[in-house]
């Protein structure tokens, strides 16, 4: 143990209550390390909620921050960049702040997106990028990988590497050699971080090339992983040739900005520190309210046998605001649960058939009420006023989000009872007595037979489509308003215009399968129409995310990481489909044949993108989510005897 830890741990233990974990005669400390990583998508923190959250971090022995915002765009996007003065002097303030509460600051760096890994001129401007920043008295930097490409997207580093892996293991390797003779230490975040998704091989591949005492980032079982056991990083372990370094998503909110997360750490063993090289959590975008669950973090960190949530609970929230903790209290009741928990909010974003609205404004009265307690008691205790505005934009965006909901027509009120309108996402397929020709030509469509597609629940937008049937294909016509069509090819299909179809494959004998995804191009010019689908299920984190977002569809990242193939496949469901595109005045028309397997309904996702001006994503059903089945249209097929 680093001596200056040890005199940081022995200070808190004169300074912290004794239910926090330490006593007087033993400091107790399993994890090698423990620390917060600002790594979540979305608005940053500001310079004054990192000055916050170093002090804390100070206070309460966590002892590792990453800086790694994704939203920074000298961090990921603008990675080749120097920070423009003002942000740089702020990162100087920020790693003389970490010095001063005993904080190792790491800096991260992303430069995935858009890095030629062979081009030495990229590696330079990657080193001269950490040189600009280490001259502030950093020590210590993070390798980011993470929400990249899933395989090499360009032509010269395919033919220098073969693999994706192989291109990360030379760079962090280069890295490491160059950064060793700056004494600054290296830890990586591969692409495959998970064991909910991603490519063995390549974490093999990266385990075994990558030099031993580079840390890699695992986030357990899952990307927000409910339960984390020893065996579980043992296993990690054995695949990266050394303990990985646990990102914890918790209490991140990212993939879910309409809820926060307050209760404590939970679901961690208490043999987690044996199978790991510590432990760093991923807290929310709201810096003041992450601090009631990394305070307890802190106490899980400094002696995970004897733990108890709800003891380190009560401490943190005694620890931050003292007599007033029992304000707060409200607030953990309704927003003290996990993310892979039922909120009393969710039905607002889930769109389920019936919402009962009576918990729902309770609780955002509760809410109110408790955020005036803190308020009035705020003059005395400044902690209550900056947890406050962590969290009243979110009571006034869900209250926002339940008037919304009742004005709608998507719902029939009944009291409080929201009752969805399920007839206004159900639509006939009309009987063809011929097959149609897949040419792109949809002159034959009856005007009749066009439905629009909706901007939002109540906004219709310009494209439509048809659906028509036979004995054994689902026809869907589209006609889409796109001035300005601008495809995308390869790895950034879901980024550009394009189409997007998910089949919900749960059969109707009840048994579950999985969804078809189908991705449409328009109209490429010279090249062929594209038709790239494939069989996924979503499950835990992932469901839960893609549920959770009201207007998500399949970008680049889903698609990488999903393992969507590079080069036109065909699964099970989309076997023998076919289609074709026409350019046509003001956008362009498609036809696209699925095959129905005797089905008498379809329930399906259709989602059209366009991004002339700006990025719109027009949907057949008013509340899809791509990843929800029970929020898709139900086409209504005729049997065909």
């Amino acid at each position: 143990m680093h001596r200056r830890k040890l005199i940081a741990l022995l200070a808190l233990c004169f300074t912290l209550p004794a239910a926090a974990g330490c006593q007087e005669d033993h400091v107790s400390v399993p994890f090698q390390t423990s620390g917060v990583i600002e790594g979540f998508y979305g608005p940053p923190w500001s310079h004054q909620d990192r000055l916050d959250m170093l002090r804390f971090m100070g206070e309460v022995g966590l002892q590792a921050y990453f800086y790694a915002p994704k939203d920074d765009p000298f961090h990921r996007t603008r990675w080749r960049e120097d920070y423009p003065p003002a942000r740089y002097e702020e990162l100087r303030v920020l790693v003389l702040a970490a010095q001063d509460h005993h904080v190792e600051f790491w800096y991260a760096i992303s430069p995935g997106l858009s890095i030629v890994y062979s081009d030495s001129t990229d590696y330079e401007a990657l080193l001269r990028k950490i040189d600009h920043v280490s001259a502030l008295g950093v020590r210590h930097v993070g390798l980011f990988v993470d929400d990249v490409p899933a395989s090499l997207s360009h032509r010269a580093d395919r033919d220098a590497y073969g693999t994706l892996a192989a291109a990360h293991v030379a760079l962090t390797n280069r890295l490491h050699g160059d950064l060793a003779t700056r004494g600054i230490s290296l830890a990586l975040t591969p692409t495959t971080y998970t064991n909910a998704w991603g490519d063995r091989a390549y974490i093999a591949e990266i385990g075994a090339g990558v030099v031993e005492d580079v840390q890699i980032f695992w986030t357990g079982p899952d990307v927000a992983s409910p339960t984390i056991s020893p065996a579980q990083a043992e296993a990690w372990g054995r695949l990266l040739r050394r303990r990985p370094l646990l990102w914890d998503n918790y209490p991140v909110n990212d993939y879910a900005r309409w809820r926060l997360f307050l209760g404590p750490f939970t679901g961690r063993h208490p043999d987690l520190a044996s199978t790991t090289a510590g432990i760093i959590a991923n807290p929310m975008n709201e810096a003041h309210a992450s601090m009631i669950a990394l305070a307890t973090l802190a106490a899980y960190a400094r002696d995970p046998s004897g733990y108890d949530p709800a003891t380190a609970l009560d401490a943190a929230l005694a620890r931050l605001y003292g007599d007033a903790a029992a304000d707060v209290q409200p607030l953990i009741r309704i927003f003290g649960d996990y993310g892979w928990d039922d909120n009393v909010f969710g039905p607002l974003y889930f769109l389920p058939d019936t919402i009962d609205a009576r918990p729902i404004g309770q609780a955002l009265e509760d809410l109110a009420a408790g955020l005036a307690r803190m308020r009035a008691k705020a003059a005395t205790n400044p902690a209550l006023d900056r947890l406050a505005d962590d969290v009243e934009p979110h009571v006034a965006t869900l209250r926002a989000r339940l008037a919304e909901l009742r004005r709608s027509s998507m719902y029939e009120q009944s009291e409080d009872m929201l009752v969805y309108r399920t007839d206004l996402d159900r639509y006939p397929a009309a009987s063809v007595p011929a097959p149609p020709t897949i040419d792109g030509d949809v002159s034959d469509v009856d005007e009749r037979e066009w439905v629009p597609l909706f901007l939002d629940p109540d906004t219709r937008s310009e494209s439509r489509v048809a659906f028509r049937q036979d004995a054994e294909f689902l026809y869907v016509a589209f006609r889409v308003a796109n001035a300005d069509i601008r495809p995308r090819p390869g790895e950034e299909i879901g980024e550009g215009d394009h189409m997007a179809v998910v089949v919900d494959g749960d059969p109707e004998d009840g048994a579950i399968g999985p969804e078809e995804l189908v991705l449409l191009l328009p109209p490429p010019g010279d090249e062929p129409p594209t038709i790239r689908a494939t069989a996924f299920g979503f499950q835990g984190f992932m469901a839960k995310w893609l549920a959770d977002n009201r207007a998500l569809t399949f970008t680049q990242f889903h698609i990488s990481n999903l393992g969507l193939p590079l080069s036109a496949t065909v699964a099970p469901m989309a076997s023998g489909a076919s289609y074709a595109t026409r350019r046509a005045p003001g956008g362009y028309t498609a036809e696209l044949a699925l095959p129905h397997l005797g089905r008498n309904r379809l329930r399906i996702s259709l989602t059209v993108t366009t991004t002339a001006g700006r990025k719109r994503v027009a949907s057949l059903s008013r509340r899809n989510y791509p990843a929800n089945p029970t929020t898709f249209a139900e086409i209504v097929l005729q049997r065909q005897d």
